[in-house]
């Protein structure tokens, strides 16, 4: 299972979005997948919404009105995965033969959802989840996912899952994706100087993708956002008083071994591309020891229930209820020990 005849290299990005700009940021992604791809990376990794960018302004002191304005111009730059311009980075997907993990603010209808997309080197999309719980004020935004956006996916170079940001704070969701099998694990997020919290962003993004690494014994894959001078001087202007609490750069990407450790020297707090090789064979060292869904388990004790039922508002004769989103044609709730 976790054997493999040589190792993967791969590519975690630490970069700053155009300010609602989808086909400039578009553009910037294909740029970068150029250059990964050319550095022989196979998967290559880009922050949260990074289409077309993360929302900073729900953090600030933007009244309700500016904020409507806000939403409006962000839902009209946003994503549709099965048009223009994103299948241009399925394009390149399937031109460079990359693997390709992207966040985006996707847009269904009047809503808009913090997604993951995951595209094969055939250009294909294999994978979309929905972030499940937006943090604290992204709940202005973004909807929510449901139990459907849990899973693993089978790639030539590991079992592949991922969580958005404060998601990889969820116990039972990262055990979920454990049980699954999961190898590779992808955590988006976005990342900044903005100290309007008693937090270190950049500190908080390493100390969590370490941690998924070390509990599932598995490689975690982090890819971070940073804050260039055009989003600076967008949200200074917007909001005056953060002039002194949000600055440029901002962010970790990097590529994270089962033990916790890196892999290679991460970027931090600027612009640029992480590079690691992934052996899965270190899977089992750090098994041997702490196996969370096997021998290092308690089902006896605890476990988990996992439903991956899509639920859908609408619902028609030729509808059923209830949808479902998995390989499996039936529903399914899953009891994972």
């Amino acid at each position: 299972m976790y054997n493999q005849k040589e190792k993967v290299k791969v590519a975690a990005v630490n970069a700053s979005p155009y300010v609602f700009n989808l086909d400039k940021t578009v553009d910037k992604c294909l740029t970068i997948i150029e250059e990964a791809a050319s550095n022989g990376a196979r998967l290559v990794v880009f922050p949260e919404t990074f289409l077309p960018m993360y929302p900073w302004w729900l953090w600030m002191s933007v009244d309700n009105k500016k904020r409507l304005e806000l939403f409006k111009q962000l839902y009209y730059e946003s994503v549709e995965v099965a048009e223009e311009p994103f299948q241009r980075i399925c394009r390149k997907a399937k031109e460079k033969e990359v693997y390709i993990v992207i966040g985006i603010n996707e847009r269904e209808r009047g809503t808009l959802y913090n997604t993951q997309v995951f595209i094969n080197d055939q250009g294909d999309i294999i994978g979309k989840r929905r972030k499940l719980v937006p943090t604290s004020e992204e709940r202005t935004v973004w909807g929510r996912g449901d139990g459907s956006d849990l899973f693993v996916l089978d790639t030539p170079f590991g079992k592949m899952g991922g969580l958005i940001c404060y998601e990889n704070s969820m116990t039972l969701s990262r055990y979920a994706l454990y049980s699954m099998g999961e190898q590779i694990h992808i955590a988006n997020w976005p990342g900044s100087n903005y100290k309007s919290q008693p937090r270190d962003r950049t500190k908080t993004i390493e100390t969590v993708s370490k941690f998924v690494a070390f509990e599932g014994q598995l490689f975690v894959i982090a890819s971070s956002s940073c804050i260039g001078q055009e989003e600076l001087d967008f949200y200074t202007t917007l909001d005056p008083s953060i002039k002194d609490s949000f600055d440029l750069g901002g962010g970790m990407s990097g590529i994270i071994s089962p033990y916790g450790e890196y892999v290679s020297p991460p970027v931090i707090n600027e612009e640029g591309i992480a590079y690691g090789e992934i052996d899965l064979d270190q899977i089992l060292d750090a098994k041997h020891m702490i196996d969370c869904t096997g021998h290092y388990a308690r089902p006896d004790v605890t476990k988990l229930v996992l439903n991956q039922v899509k639920y859908s508002a609408l619902n028609t004769n030729e509808q059923p209820a209830v949808m479902k989103l998995s390989i499996e044609d039936e529903e399914q709730a899953i009891e994972v020990e």
